[in-house]
């Protein structure tokens, strides 16, 4: 059995998986790194790891969350008391589209076993607060947002983000020439939400 850790040496190892982890998963997704590999690097037992995470899956999930909620950050950061304006708000979508597609973990999610393998691992309570948490966000971007005289739905919003990520994950697929198309309509359809064009 692992020895226990005080609790000066449980932050320390806490935020070194984190970093060691950020770092392994983002070179070479879920799916490629196993429970071994981050612990001998961390220099901790595997069944010490356990005692701060019961799963890869769930360690990659937390992950994932700090580097969206990093990500999206920008759309909402210094908006407050502002009156909406369109230009600022396609500037702020331009670059949230960046962030994604420079963001390793975020690209991963394009491959379908990676996402498969969270949805199985991760608890149903853990996601559905992930979800309670992306529409508590969604509810703050239309409140900040809305120039309308009728505020979008938080589905008609989700959905024109969730577009923006698509775009994102399958730049590939959509092709170099057509890429910048696919992005101006992404962000048209969620500009479209908070102002009259």
């Amino acid at each position: 059995m692992p020895r226990p850790f005080n609790s000066q040496e449980q932050a320390i190892i806490a935020a070194q998986l984190k970093a060691t982890a950020l770092k392994m998963f983002s070179a070479n997704g879920l799916a490629k790194m196993s429970v071994e590999q981050l612990t001998k690097s961390v220099g901790i037992s595997k069944g010490s790891f356990y005692r701060f995470y019961d799963s890869k899956e769930l360690l990659y999930f937390e992950l994932l969350e700090e580097t969206q909620n990093r990500i999206r950050e920008p759309l909402i950061q210094g908006v407050e008391g502002k009156k909406p304006d369109a230009v600022d708000f396609e500037k702020r979508c331009r670059s949230l589209f960046s962030r994604l597609c420079d963001e390793p973990l975020i690209r991963f999610m394009a491959h379908e076993h990676e996402l498969k393998a969270i949805m199985r691992r991760v608890p149903v309570a853990r996601l559905a607060q992930h979800q309670n948490d992306d529409q508590a966000f969604i509810e703050q971007l239309i409140e900040l947002w809305n120039s309308k005289p009728v505020a979008p739905s938080k589905d008609e919003v989700a959905a024109n983000i969730t577009l923006l990520l698509i775009v994102s994950l399958q730049r590939p697929f959509i092709g170099e020439r057509l890429l910048p198309h696919a992005v101006d309509s992404a962000i048209s359809c969620l500009k479209h939400c908070f102002f009259v064009t």
